[in-house]
């Protein structure tokens, strides 16, 4: 799940710990499973993975809610918990915006002067308030024989500085941001050209995201997606948009692959 402030299938579950994943019958949710239960994709048969980043790779909740609360005390409205963005952060900031201050669709001038601050006050402080999830670079470097890239809702200069403060961008292959294209998630085009630029069919990629977002996108992309229960969406809203695996958190990945992440994907960041 990703927001911009600063700019702007299948259902191939794991059906048993034991076996890995396979087709389910329609009527079975997918439910948690975490590396270390047996969940398994089918051997080579994917090829690269593209990652969200809020709430994926970084937990940007705090610097996201610092930044949002600043520029509703410019405009005169009451500051919002955590708690209350997390529930509402996904679809871009003038949503995020719109909810956080109550405003209605007519009152589109108002948005538009809180929209104004909120991306000011977060792009001049984008890592302020984030921190990335444990384990993040050692997953990396195990999937890194793979091809990997980043596709966010964000904008490039702010993703970029995100991406470098805790040592991700190196690690990239490919990067797509909200300003390279005309469209964000959920439409499924800035995973295609995520995947384009890696050189992997759709059909060999993996989307792993927190959001209902990232599944809808690789769903109308033709890729296959992993939900990570660590982040912003609600567990039964993000079940419910039925991903073709579900893991508690990241750091579970790399034994998706039946690799071993290493030790900088174990406790802290590996930073």
């Amino acid at each position: 799940m990703s927001v911009d402030p600063a700019t702007s299938g299948d259902r191939t579950v794991p059906c048993s710990a034991a076996q890995p994943p396979s087709p389910c019958s329609a009527g079975d949710p997918p439910r948690p499973v975490g590396a270390g239960a047996g969940a398994r994709l089918p051997g080579g048969s994917i090829d690269g993975v593209i990652f969200d980043l809020d709430g994926t790779l970084v937990d940007s909740l705090g610097g996201i809610t610092a930044a949002l609360n600043e520029a509703l005390a410019d405009e005169g409205f009451g500051p919002v918990t955590a708690e209350r963005v997390r529930g509402i952060v996904g679809d871009g900031p003038r949503s995020l915006c719109a909810r956080a201050a109550a405003l209605e669709a007519g009152d589109g001038p108002r948005i538009d002067r809180l929209v104004g601050r909120f991306r000011a006050r977060y792009a001049a402080e984008p890592v302020r308030g984030t921190v990335p999830y444990p384990g993040v670079l050692g997953v990396l470097d195990a999937l890194s024989p793979r091809r990997f890239a980043v596709c966010t809702n964000k904008g490039r200069r702010v993703a970029e500085l995100v991406l470098g403060a805790f040592a991700i961008l190196p690690r990239l292959r490919v990067l797509v941001a909200e300003d390279d294209l005309p469209v964000r998630k959920p439409d499924p085009r800035p995973l295609l050209v995520a995947a384009e630029r890696l050189g992997v069919a759709a059909a060999r990629v993996l989307v792993v995201g927190d959001g209902v977002q990232d599944i809808g996108a690789a769903r109308g992309a033709g890729m296959r997606s992993c939900a990570l229960l660590q982040g912003y969406t609600a567990r039964d809203v993000l079940l419910a948009a039925g991903p073709d695996l579900v893991l508690e958190r990241i750091g579970e990945l790399p034994g998706v692959f039946g690799v071993s992440a290493g030790p900088a994907a174990r406790g802290s960041w590996g930073g």
